[in-house]
């Protein structure tokens, strides 16, 4: 899909658009400008599809298990509001990508396949 097409992906301009389009699972979410500085500063990031390989490969497919045990306790104690805790736990069936200086994308794994 050509990202010049944007009818087909949902614009979040703050953190409760963004909470309902990942609730949602939109396939495609788009960053606006005026919430990308502050989605980076306190979104925990997904990792790459790379790195995510090369740690299942590494551990033999434990890895997949013991990290989302582990991230979901490390979710639990951290500091932040519900909602943010909302968002990095549900981020991660994204993809990130950076379209330009001013938005980045979001697009789920699952797509890839």
């Amino acid at each position: 899909m050509d990202y010049n097409q944007r009818d087909h992906y949902y614009i979040a301009h703050n953190a409760e658009e963004l909470l309902c389009a990942l609730i949602t699972k939109e396939d495609y979410i788009i960053i606006h400008e005026n919430f990308k500085k502050e989605f980076e500063e306190n979104t925990q990031l997904p990792v790459t599809e790379t790195e995510e390989m090369a740690f299942q490969l590494g551990s033999r497919g434990w890895a997949g298990i013991l990290g989302e045990l582990f991230f979901h306790i490390i979710n639990f104690f951290s500091k932040g509001t519900k909602q943010q805790k909302k968002i990095d736990s549900r981020i991660r069936k994204y993809n990130l990508k950076q379209v330009n200086d001013k938005e980045i994308l979001l697009y789920l794994r699952q797509l890839n396949y």
